[in-house]
């Protein structure tokens, strides 16, 4: 079995619903999750973009758990 790489740093991110971008940060970024930091963690919606500009990807994202500031995503694409 392969382990994923991991980059723990913190990257400055968006989350765009509807069309409308969300500042957030993304920690703990691998090929296939991350964590996901935001103030609105509670009331984000089941899946969203999430956009992650320094590293050129644009992720469809699929919400696993969630806390009051935080969102564990798989990505779906």
């Amino acid at each position: 079995m392969t382990k994923e790489r991991r980059n723990r740093g913190i990257r400055i991110a968006e989350i765009v619903i509807d069309g409308s971008p969300m500042r957030c940060k993304v920690r703990h970024l691998t090929a296939s999750s991350a964590i996901v930091q935001t103030l609105d963690a509670p009331f984000m919606p089941a899946a969203f973009g999430l956009r992650i500009p320094s590293v050129g990807r644009d992720i469809y994202c699929s919400v696993i758990w969630r806390d009051e500031r935080r969102l564990g995503v798989t990505f779906l694409n």
